[in-house]
């Protein structure tokens, strides 16, 4: 069975860590939650989505997901 790694661009992968800032920000400066424990919620999402797609888009393993097929 073959594998290959599938990674998104890293353009992609760069706007979706802005996005992830875009968030935070919202939520922050917006006053979401008002400052309850929602917000910090919020702000662990944000977090996470930035991690990951900058991994995605420049780290050496950062593949999103791997497809396996057999060969016939």
């Amino acid at each position: 069975m073959s594998s290959f790694k599938v990674r998104p661009s890293k353009p992609a992968a760069i706007l979706g860590a802005i996005f992830g800032v875009a968030v935070i920000l919202f939520v922050v400066l917006g006053g979401i939650g008002k400052g309850g424990p929602f917000i910090w919620l919020w702000v662990a999402g944000g977090l996470a989505i930035i991690g990951f797609n900058l991994w995605a888009a420049f780290g050496k393993r950062g593949a999103t997901e791997v497809v396996e097929y057999e060969k016939r």
